[in-house]
């Protein structure tokens, strides 16, 4: 009967909602996903925000293993799922000898911390239409075929958009009929949109950031 190799990991099966680490707890253990799809969130305040989803050939739970902090988010499991679950002692051997193992996690921890920085910058405007635009556009310049399209390829619109930007399903469609209106966007019959013009769309948001500016100023007066 063959066997596991030493420096692999145990798979785990996850019913949807299966919690794999909450934020807060020690963690001697990472998980690489081999099926299915996990979410990472974050609590702040009374909310539950969401970070990252994760999907096939991605990991988690790493960052407590690298430098022995607290888990900083909580991974449930969105749908059926296997994970591999990898310990410490397996994680370490495996950074150890796998080079290339090792310069795919640093990229990926890298554009993790990037998303992590945009996702602080679009949580800091206090308009719901701006944080919209800015995720929007965020999705054309990260998508895979913006170097070669541009603006002009249709970027799906991101299913868990609610929950990203921390804003009710409704009040995200009465947002993009208006841009749709002020002809900032247009989308299409299968959920993906464009961008029509991205000047257009930095003078809307210095528009909003002005208006918020002058709002919250005369309420403070």
């Amino acid at each position: 009967m063959a066997t596991k190799k030493k420096n692999e990991g145990a798979d785990r099966e996850c019913t949807p909602g299966t919690v794999l680490f909450r934020e807060g707890e020690a963690g001697d253990r990472m998980y690489v996903i081999k099926k299915g799809r996990v979410r990472l969130s974050k609590k702040v305040h009374d909310s539950e925000v969401v970070v990252e989803d994760l999907g096939p050939g991605e990991f988690c739970g790493e960052i407590s293993l690298v430098n022995d902090q607290l888990r900083p988010v909580t991974a449930t499991a969105l749908t059926k799922a296997t994970v591999i679950q990898i310990d410490a002692a397996q994680f370490e051997n495996m950074l150890k000898s796998e080079a290339e193992i090792a310069v795919r996690m640093l990229k990926k921890i890298s554009q993790r911390l990037t998303r992590a920085q945009f996702r602080i910058s679009n949580m800091s405007l206090r308009t719901t239409k701006a944080r919209v635009l800015h995720q929007l556009r965020s999705e054309v310049y990260n998508s895979k075929g913006f170097a070669e399209h541009g603006l002009e390829q249709a970027v799906s619109i991101p299913d868990n958009l609610p929950d990203v930007l921390s804003i009710e399903l409704g009040e995200i469609k009465n947002i993009l009929n208006e841009f749709i209106r002020d002809e900032l966007i247009t989308v299409e019959r299968n959920g993906s949109f464009r961008i029509l013009d991205d000047g257009a769309i930095d003078r809307y948001l210095r528009f909003l950031e002005l208006g918020d500016r002058f709002e919250f100023r005369s309420s403070g007066s």
